[in-house]
């Protein structure tokens, strides 16, 4: 299985290049990586549509505004992976306002026929690297988010696992 992996940098500032089917700007941006703590990551995705903090340097959602991507660059954030297909609509050019904030941005297209082991490998592969945290995953409504993350969640001891206590449901 090929996996899409950063290389050292030796193009300008936020160039995109192919690598791997897969689209990334390179970190020459950064050598820095920032953490967030759990309270600003929380005020962060409160401000996006179906926001959610999962881990502490990764935050989730639906489809941001134009003007969130400058709101998360100058919050301290990394990176986007955008799990849309290329034709759904955005309502404006999230790759042009992604690369003028300065993140790093890696299109990963989730659906019914594009969903393969390949895909998980590319995320997990990108999640791996800390110079991409804190990061931004997100598709239309944040479903495909949750379907894509949770493989990375359980193992990282994320969500309880089949023996610790589950949380109470009100009948």
């Amino acid at each position: 299985m090929h996996c899409a992996k950063m290389h050292e940098c030796v193009y300008s500032y936020n160039d995109v290049v192919h690598m791997s089917d897969a689209l990334l700007h390179l970190d020459c941006m950064s050598e820095r990586t920032n953490s967030l703590d759990e309270a600003e990551m929380k005020k962060i995705a409160d401000l996006l549509p179906y926001g959610g903090c999962p881990t502490r340097d990764v935050a989730t959602a639906g489809q941001p505004e134009a003007q969130a991507w400058s709101m998360l660059a100058r919050a301290g954030f990394k990176s986007v992976v955008d799990l849309r297909e290329p034709g759904e609509p955005r309502g404006h050019d999230e790759t042009g306002e992604i690369a003028r904030a300065g993140l790093r941005y890696l299109p990963l297209p989730v659906s019914r026929e594009a969903l393969s082991d390949r895909t998980f490998v590319v995320l997990r592969d990108f999640l791996s690297y800390p110079q991409n945290h804190p990061m931004l995953v997100h598709c239309q409504c944040a479903t495909r988010v949750c379907s894509l993350l949770l493989p990375h969640l359980v193992p990282s001891g994320h969500l309880p696992t089949s023996g610790d206590p589950q949380p109470s449901t009100t009948r």
